[in-house]
């Protein structure tokens, strides 16, 4: 081939521009992706993709991702999520735009402006997870870079002002969480739960103006820069370099900011190589209003409420607690007092402090103030420090050993109380719900041949699973799964006959029988009055009455008349 053939490719391949040492592939006008479709503008490695990622519900979500990694971690997410056939287009404008699917605008990623319209004419996703629009002068004119969600990755810069937001909690929920890391315009970087208005409750103070945190791509070590100089270091060395491993940066759904590498050969999860708090019950409100905390490996956070308050939302009780009722306490002349070992109540919550004083005293003084319920005694030295309502940050971890929580509630709501329910009760529940299950699937099959639709008529059969109660005192084997024994026992008050010979579940009958009243309503023949998870659980914490499903006891009845 002769030279003057190759020369028009040498130089369409000299005008492209040279990202990351690698000649980037150009997203042209005019181009898109569409949902579902599992189509993606890749880097020139593959090392990161830009495109759609489908969530756990079904929903489309723009982002970018590791391209060469099983399972797909989002580094950068536009929300919120869309459904099948919406587009991310670069329009002919070069404007990045996700459209309907009947072609309108529904999100705006960039748009020029006015005077500019022809600006961007060309896009592409580096190797370093950065995606960029340029101008014909190969200038940028957007990058992702500039607009981060919750993580940074090496060679990102956090600017002065700028702000990583954790995501919500869960695989689907990618809304803004609770959470901030905000590199402040007076050069402290800082973690805080931006819905409250506590302190940070982990911070680097530089004393410096414009600073920016530098994800550094060579070493992977993350500084506080001011122009050239290095004011802090949050990490002084890393086992994982670059050229073997992928990094990121990220703010998650718990509060923390951490750093986790990954082999590019050989990996198969996520490392933590460094972590900005090291208690993650040290994160403000991680549990919420009269939330507790617990994380006795300084791994995994548990949160449950505090003695004497509900919660809010059964299904995740990280969104705080409630009194079961309201109560005041200046009114009332009759409390009891708990202790909670190596317990206490963070940050500066406090209502008054009172120095000096042993643990009686501390006990005595919250008894003796109807405007407390709460408060924390530090024995190194001696002090009292009763708190604010409402009660946040309750936590029994490795960062409160040695304090003692105090907590006030009058005496006659012991009863609203829910009882903690203790792994026995575990066991018999699954008992209950397998023994419930098998029975109530031969009743109603049984049911549906007795029952003729066209008719509404029910036909008296007499067969042995439809002998009374009182006959199974008489035999062993009518012990197994018959038809209604479970509703017949119920009704007659004689449900003690199926677990006779379980000692365990006897010694607390009324709670089996509380539950095998739940497990009849999570079988009802009705789906649409069947509870859902959360009214199960309030079920049996007591919070919402549990009585015989009525078309169950109602069809026991008409059966039993004939």
């Amino acid at each position: 081939m002769s030279l003057g053939i190759c020369l028009p490719c040498i130089l369409a391949l000299l005008s492209l521009p040279n990202l990351n040492g690698i000649h980037a592939i150009e997203i042209k006008p005019n181009t898109n992706i569409t949902a579902g479709s599992n189509s993606t503008w890749k880097s020139p490695l593959g090392d990161f993709e830009f495109g759609f990622h489908e969530l756990p519900n079904g929903l489309f979500l723009v982002g970018i991702w590791f391209g060469r990694i099983k399972g797909r971690t989002l580094v950068w997410y536009h929300g919120p999520p869309v459904g099948q056939n919406y587009k991310i287009q670069f329009t002919s404008a070069g404007q990045l735009i996700v459209a309907n699917p009947d072609g309108t605008t529904a999100q705006n990623i960039f748009i020029t402006g006015n005077g500019d319209a022809a600006a961007a004419t060309s896009a592409y996703m580096q190797d370093d997870g950065n995606f960029v629009i340029m101008d014909s002068n190969l200038s940028h004119v957007w990058q992702s870079f500039n607009s981060p969600t919750n993580t940074i990755l090496p060679g990102q810069t956090l600017q002065s002002n700028q702000i990583l937001y954790s995501k919500g909690k869960g695989l689907s929920n990618y809304s803004t969480g609770n959470f901030m890391l905000h590199m402040l315009e007076n050069g402290n970087l800082d973690l805080r739960s931006y819905l409250w208005s506590g302190p940070a409750y982990w911070y680097i103070s530089t004393s410096t103006l414009n600073v920016s945190l530098v994800f550094n791509a060579t070493t992977a070590l993350m500084h506080l820069v001011s122009g050239t100089r290095i004011t802090y270091s949050l990490s002084n060395n890393t086992p994982t370099p670059v050229k073997d491993y992928y990094h990121r940066a990220t703010i998650d759904e718990n509060g923390n900011f951490q750093q986790y590498a990954y082999h590019k050969r050989n990996g198969t999860e996520w490392r933590r190589v460094w972590r900005a708090v090291e208690d993650p019950c040290r994160v403000n409100a991680i549990c919420g209003v009269y939330g507790l905390c617990t994380s006795p490996d300084n791994e995994l956070v548990k949160c449950e409420c505090i003695p004497g308050y509900i919660p809010l939302d059964h299904q995740d009780v990280s969104k705080g607690c409630q009194p079961p009722s309201v109560f005041n306490y200046c009114e009332k002349t009759s409390f009891k007092l708990q202790v909670f070992e190596d317990t206490d109540f963070q940050f500066d919550t406090n209502f008054a402090r009172i120095t000096k004083v042993d643990l009686e005293g501390c006990k005595k003084a919250v008894m003796n103030d109807c405007n407390i319920v709460a408060a924390t005694y530090d024995a190194s030295t001696s002090t009292c420090a009763k708190k604010r309502l409402p009660l946040l940050n309750a936590r029994n971890s490795s960062s409160s050993k040695g304090q003692i929580a105090l907590l006030k509630f009058a005496n006659d709501v012991e009863s609203k109380i829910p009882k903690k329910k203790n792994s026995f009760n575990v066991r018999i529940f699954l008992k209950v719900m397998l023994a419930v299950t098998a029975t109530l699937a031969g009743f109603f099959g049984a049911l549906a041949v007795y029952y003729h639709p066209f008719t509404q008529r029910l036909t008296r059969r007499k067969k042995k699973h439809m002998e009374s109660c009182q006959d199974v005192e008489d035999s062993e084997d009518d012990d197994l799964v018959l038809s209604n024994l479970v509703l017949r026992c119920v009704v007659s008050k004689k449900l003690e006959l199926l677990v006779r010979h379980d000692s365990e579940v006897l010694n607390d009958f009324k709670r089996f029988e509380e539950m095998a009243l739940v497990g009849l309503w999570c079988v009802h023949p009705n789906p649409a009055l069947r509870p859902s998870m959360k009214v199960v659980m309030q079920m049996l914490d007591g919070a919402v009455e549990v009585g015989v499903p009525p078309l169950v006891y109602d069809m026991m009845m008409a059966n039993e008349s004939l």
